[in-house]
This record gives C-alpha cells, structure tokens and sequence, in this order.
C-alpha cells in the first residue's frame, strides 16, 4: 500500500511540474506592447510566422527594403529574415487594458499616459509610446489600428 501511495505522490508531482512548465497560450488575441499580437511575435521567422498563421491573403514588398508585409485576417505583419513590426486592426485584438481597434482614444491615452510624439496626417493622428501606437480616426475620435514594434519610427520624421 506504501508502495501506490508513493507512485501516485511522484504521479501528481510530474503531472504538476508538467503543468507548471507548459508553455503560454498565444492564441488568446492579446496585444502585448513590443512583444506579439495572438500568436505572432516580433523576432520570430518566417518559417515560424507561416507555421502559426498559414499562407497570407496578400503579400506586398515593401520598396526599397527586403522586407514584405504578409496580410492575414485582421493582421498585417512586416518581416524580412524575422517579423519587425505587426499591425491589428481588427477588433478581437486588445491590450491587456482593452485599446484595439474601434476603441474610444480617450481610452488610449487615457491608459498609456503622454505618448513619446503625436504626428497628425490628414484624416488620422497618431500616439506613439515607442513600443506600440495607436492610429485614431479624427472625425470618429475611434482608434483604427494598433501597431507594434520593438522600437517604433513615427517620432523619427
């Protein structure tokens, strides 16, 4: 009897040491701010991206670069030799404070604080914090899109 005792003790302890070392759901549409959107992460390949999310909708090069932007339903992702920044404009994407795309800007500044720069182009004005941005509609007062990279380029001119 000491003998099942024991086994079925080292049984539960496997079973939760397996459970503790599980690696994380990223199929759960969090945008996490320099990291990933769902399952796609900055950094990781194009053999990875295409494993995770299959054959994009739409591919355009990006001029002038060797990189192309890869679109997949509500996502579109940028990468050459790895993913360097991705964009969610659909709104099953949020933050982990609920900002993605048709979200109040009110929400969004109110949440992330003064951003790093403010560039205003025609109909859209964008609020950079470096890591992520959101895109706001002007007339709607709605964020459009949110985008992430480990470093953004909005405040570089």
């Amino acid at each position: 009897m000491k003998m099942v005792r024991k086994l079925s003790i080292g049984f539960a302890l496997i079973v939760m040491g397996a459970c503790a070392s599980s690696p994380p759901d990223l199929n759960d549409n969090l945008i996490v701010r320099g990291d990933r959107v769902g399952d796609v992460e900055l950094g990781m390949t194009l053999f990875q991206l295409f494993a995770a999310r299959g054959a994009p909708r739409m591919t355009t090069p990006i001029p002038g670069t060797r990189a192309t932007t890869y679109s997949y339903d509500g996502l579109v992702v940028a990468a050459d030799d790895a993913v360097y920044w991705i964009i969610a404009r659909d709104p099953r994407y949020r933050t982990e404070i609920g900002v993605g795309s048709g979200a109040e800007q009110i929400l969004a500044r109110g949440a992330y604080g003064k951003p790093k720069c403010v560039v205003t182009e025609n109909d859209v004005t964008v609020y950079d914090y470096s890591d992520i941005y959101f895109e706001v509609d002007n007339k709607s007062g709605k964020v459009k899109e949110v985008g992430i990279m480990r470093d953004t380029q909005t405040c570089d001119g």
